[in-house]
């Protein structure tokens, strides 16, 4: 396993690697706790992430003016092919390290236009409700003192993050990742400062149309203290110092969540 400053050294490698493309990209996924907390609310949390993959969304709109596909700039770098696909040399999954840098996009992105700017050779991934991300998205400026370099980076708005986590878990592959998408929303939902804001966001979202389905899933895994969703953001977050009753306090700030949903 590599350890959190192995990690958080790779990250910054990969942006200063890409950081051509970063108009044109999106980052989302597990890095996200880190850079709310290090870079938007500035209250620091200590080792939010708990991710070692590096993940970029793609929209249809391509706006710089490029003379390389991503492909053709990091393959002249230190990253590695992997083959998803043994029998076929593309498309693959590049890695720093062993770091998996993977792009996304939504099922009616016309993938031509995006294989534009990553190149045919890299894999990309379609999810469902991604486009939702990159609608509600901001750039965040993003520091380095090992390299004393800022970044300006396109990420989802905390309120969209927390809001398709929620509609989006339950279609997770296995339990595990289940549980790290309710943690993402809990990290929110307990360390945003602005988070009355973030949740009349989210009623707004509810109310525009968007993820009618969300209230029961929610309902199902945080309707009680001892139902699973709690269980499993408890066991996600581990020992916690500064909270007695670690359960109580996941099911209170998932049970205000819920409430404004349902406005």
């Amino acid at each position: 396993m590599i350890n959190s400053n192995r990690i958080e050294s790779i990250f910054f490698n990969v942006l200063e690697d890409i950081k051509d493309y970063l108009c044109d990209l999106t980052l989302v996924g597990g890095w996200m706790p880190y850079i709310y907390s290090n870079f938007l609310w500035k209250n620091f949390i200590k080792n939010p992430v708990t991710t070692v993959d590096i993940d970029f969304g793609l929209d249809q709109l391509i706006t710089g003016d490029y003379t390389k596909t991503i492909f053709e700039t990091l393959s002249t770098l230190d990253y590695e092919e992997h083959h998803p696909r043994m029998d076929r040399m593309f498309p693959v999954v590049l890695h720093k390290g062993k770091v998996p840098i993977d792009f996304i996009t939504y099922p009616g992105a016309d993938i031509h236009i995006i294989e534009q700017l990553v190149g045919r050779q890299i894999q990309v991934n379609k999810i469902d409700r991604f486009d939702f991300l990159l609608k509600y998205r901001i750039p965040i400026d993003v520091y380095t003192k090992k390299k004393n370099q800022t970044y300006s980076v396109n990420c989802p708005r905390p309120s969209a993050f927390l809001y398709h986590k929620g509609a989006t878990f339950i279609n997770r592959e296995n339990e595990e990742k289940q549980a790290k998408d309710l943690y993402y929303m809990y990290f929110i939902l307990r360390y945003a400062p602005d988070v009355d804001v973030i949740l009349k966001k989210i009623s707004q979202y509810r109310n525009e149309g968007y993820f009618a389905d969300i209230s029961d899933d929610l309902n199902k895994f945080f309707g009680r203290v001892s139902s699973p969703g709690c269980l499993m953001v408890e066991r996600e977050n581990g020992a916690d110092e500064y909270i007695d009753n670690l359960r109580q306090d996941i099911f209170e700030r998932f049970s205000r969540l819920r409430e404004f949903i349902i406005r």
